[in-house]
């Protein structure tokens, strides 16, 4: 599957894809370990955001520190942030010991993806970079997809052995640090990537195609934290069901998003990376549009799934585009500024998600989709002469 990467970009790859297991598992389960603790809502806000606006300033400090320190010494300076913010936000002394937990998983999330896309584009040759691209998302997604199982399921067993349930919500968060136990000895035993040139070059036209990507990736940001973040209370609200049932949903889209990417780069050999970006995009959309009018669980779940797909699917292929159009200098600088962008309005986006479905359960999905439906029209005005 990974033949033909060389022996430092299969490392890089198999490692992601273990940490990837307790990734999601950790997005899933915080609210409801935060809640076993006794933190309001109000309190994770605050953890959130700050967890957030870290994560967005280092999107922009990854490319600088990377050009003093190497891809993989920025990464592995992330991981070992990402490593002491966990441990960090298992003890949960108390509000600062948490807090300061959130501030440097931050860090790593700023840090780490940037870098991560700028080193495996610069370990694989051009012709093979959308499909390892892809293959790394995909086995990334299909462990995802067994860590939100197990984070659906494993606080429920364990309080069946009559633990408390804080304790059998701090034992399943534990599992977060393997994460990074995964990743940290891989960074260690590969090559580092030569930067040559220490500086960037900060003139018009590179400037010009750094917004090009990041304009409609701010859009997407911002729709996406109108109404993602709140889907799991979404369909507790409206349908009234379980953790382990909604669960499922989170399962089987990491599930199908990880099968379905293999097959992405023969589509995209077949009819350009930005043709299939703004075909996927613009269909997840139009089931954005439709999503509040379902009236069952079991339909909202598929379509959710397949929107899920839709949408998310494409990211490697984005990424591995974008590393295309930039220099090795400039590529983790380039992928941070347009991170950025996306996570600071992704933040925006929560408190405006919050809002309207406080007016009603409809009205965020109609925003998203009309976010969503210029971002794609832009994207595809920038790039359709690239396809």
């Amino acid at each position: 599957m990974l033949s033909g990467y060389g022996r430092d970009a299969r490392i890089l790859i198999g490692a992601n894809a273990l940490g990837q297991t307790f990734l999601w598992f950790s997005f899933f389960i915080m609210p409801f370990y935060l809640k076993a603790l006794g933190y309001g809502m109000k309190a994770m806000g605050v953890f959130f955001s700050a967890q957030t606006i870290v994560g967005g300033l280092f999107f922009l400090l990854a490319g600088p520190i990377s050009l003093r320190l190497g891809y993989r010494r920025t990464l592995l300076l992330s991981a070992l942030a990402g490593l002491a913010g966990r441990v960090l936000q298992v003890s949960a002394a108390n509000w600062g010991v948490l807090f300061t937990g959130f501030v440097l998983v931050g860090v790593n999330m700023g840090l780490r993806q940037p870098n991560y896309n700028a080193y495996l584009s610069e370990l694989v040759p051009d012709d093979k970079r959308h499909e390892a691209f892809s293959k790394s998302f995909g086995l990334g997604t299909l462990f995802n997809s067994l860590g939100v199982l197990l984070a659906g399921f494993l606080p429920g067993y364990l309080t069946g052995l009559s633990l408390a349930e804080e304790t059998a919500y701090r034992v399943t968060f534990s599992l977060s640090i393997l994460q990074f136990i995964f990743v940290i000895p891989a960074l260690l035993v590969v090559r580092d990537v030569e930067v040559k040139e220490k500086r960037i070059r900060w003139e018009r036209a590179l400037i010009l195609k750094i917004l090009k990507f990041s304009l409609p990736s701010a859009l997407i940001g911002l729709g996406a934290g109108i109404t993602i973040p709140f889907m799991s209370l979404y369909f507790k609200i409206r349908f009234g069901e379980t953790l382990s049932a909604i669960s499922y949903v989170f399962f089987f889209q990491q599930l199908a998003m990880g099968l379905g990417s293999f097959g992405l780069p023969e589509l995209v050999r077949r009819y350009g990376p930005v043709r299939v970006i703004t075909s996927f995009q613009g269909t997840a959309t139009f089931l954005f549009v439709i999503f509040p009018s379902i009236g069952t669980f079991v339909l909202a779940g598929a379509v959710y799934v397949l929107r899920a797909i839709l949408m998310n699917i494409i990211w490697p292929i984005n990424s591995s585009f974008m590393m295309g159009f930039f220099k090795t200098e400039e590529k983790a600088t380039a992928n941070g500024i347009q991170q950025a962008f996306s996570t600071f309005m992704r933040g925006i986006g929560n408190s405006l998600g919050g809002t309207l479905f406080a007016l009603s359960l409809a009205y965020p999905f109609y925003a998203t989709a009309l976010l969503y439906a210029v971002a794609t029209g832009l994207f595809y005005t920038f790039f359709r002469r690239y396809n």
